[in-house]
């Protein structure tokens, strides 16, 4: 009892500790936000949407109504008729609403994640609080980027057991399609196809949504967002991810549209070799978004901002019991989340790519992949051959 008592109180020192530092990050990246102005913020997209103006005809052509503040309106359709009540408000009102709705989002998040791994409280609580005070979570604030709304509702559709529920949440996950290509393949080759049919409703509901406001030729408007995201100047390189990678290695051999290209092809190819690898494996829902999540992260382009998914990675370390497997992915979340972004901020005013840094980056990223690779994929091995053993004596015994 005294042993437990002292663990008790360890714990809720070390929360409060890391709870201090937690808000004080919050309060910075709010206040980073109220300062630079949320340029990724899609509220002017979706308040153009609603003056029934074409927002990805107006970035394209830098029209009239295109404010070169804001980041570009690459998403898919859905995202903005549910952003249409914020796109009436005034800049500041939408500001402080979608400031708002990111630490939500974070919490909510987090709940889900909870559920997903079947943490205690002191594990969630320890997840969130160094969720908070790393560097991709300020950033997250601070552009108003969308990575908690994905978040939320990519680790949703694993947790949901209704498959309307679980597809409906795949499809308004999909709006931010960078975490798209090695989920989706993976449920189409578990022949989830009822699921997939959902989150396809969900992509139709938006696209006719969207028209109805807008007029634009059906083709065509499918199709813009692709053309605005795949704009030179639309997405900054990544910061540890294959397709960056790539690109910028690539470009000193072949004029750089095909190495643009190249690298999206080997973004694709590679997403769907590891989930056809997964393919192969009986996984919980836990494991399965655990690797898609890193994997995602790895073969396709993304910014800091984004390796807030590594959440995910730190909640699946926390449920090991291997203390060495534990460690280990702790300290790779640790390094993407604190050491290095600082080292990124040195160079975050110099416009060239540094590709020393960018290979180094890609390299550990790598590396935690296959760790976190092997420990899954041993795990279900062995609880394949564990299953295969009792079928056989049960087998045995009815003989």
């Amino acid at each position: 009892m005294r042993n437990g008592g002292s663990a008790g109180w360890i714990q809720r020192i070390v929360l409060v500790l890391l709870g201090m530092a937690a808000l004080v990050s919050l309060a910075i990246g709010i206040h980073h936000a109220m300062e630079f102005g949320s340029h990724d913020m899609q509220w002017m997209a979706a308040r153009l949407v609603g003056q029934h103006m074409d927002p990805w005809q107006e970035e394209l052509a830098h029209g009239p109504h295109h404010y070169a503040h804001f980041g570009p309106p690459n998403y898919l359709h859905f995202l903005y008729l549910l952003l249409l009540p914020m796109g009436a408000l005034n800049f500041p009102a939408a500001q402080a609403l979608w400031t708002v709705g990111i630490i939500c989002m974070s919490l909510a998040s987090m709940w889900v994640l909870r559920k997903l791994f079947n943490l205690s409280g002191f594990q969630t609580a320890l997840a969130l609080c160094l969720l908070w005070m790393s560097s991709p979570f300020r950033v997250v604030i601070e552009v108003g980027q969308m990575s908690f709304f994905e978040l939320f509702f990519l680790a949703g559709a694993y947790l949901a057991v209704s498959q309307a529920v679980g597809g409906v949440s795949f499809g308004v996950s999909l709006v931010k399609y960078s975490f798209s290509p090695s989920a989706a393949m993976l449920f189409l080759l578990r022949g989830r196809f009822r699921f997939l049919a959902y989150a396809a409703l969900v992509c139709i509901v938006g696209l006719v949504g969207v028209w109805a406001f807008i007029r634009t030729p059906m083709t065509q408007l499918a199709l813009e967002p692709f053309t605005v995201s795949a704009l030179p100047t639309a997405v900054s390189p990544g910061f540890a991810d294959l397709m960056t990678l790539a690109e910028h290695t690539l470009k000193f051999y072949v004029p750089i549209e095909s190495a643009r290209h190249i690298s999206y092809l080997l973004g694709l190819i590679g997403s769907a070799a590891y989930a056809l690898l997964l393919s192969r494996f009986r996984l919980s829902r836990s494991a399965e978004f655990t690797l898609i999540s890193v994997a995602s992260l790895f073969f396709v382009k993304h910014l800091s901002y984004d390796y807030i998914f590594l959440v995910v990675l730190l909640c699946f370390a926390l449920t090991q019991t291997s203390v060495k497997a534990k460690g280990v992915l702790a300290a790779g979340v640790m390094a993407f989340w604190f050491v290095l972004p600082y080292f990124a901020r040195k160079t975050q005013n110099d416009p060239n790519v540094h590709l020393g840094q960018l290979a180094t980056n890609c390299c550990l990223l790598a590396a935690l992949l296959v760790f976190t690779t092997y420990v899954v994929l041993t795990d279900a091995a062995q609880k394949a051959d564990g299953r295969a053993s009792e079928e056989t004596v049960a087998t045995t015994a009815n003989l």
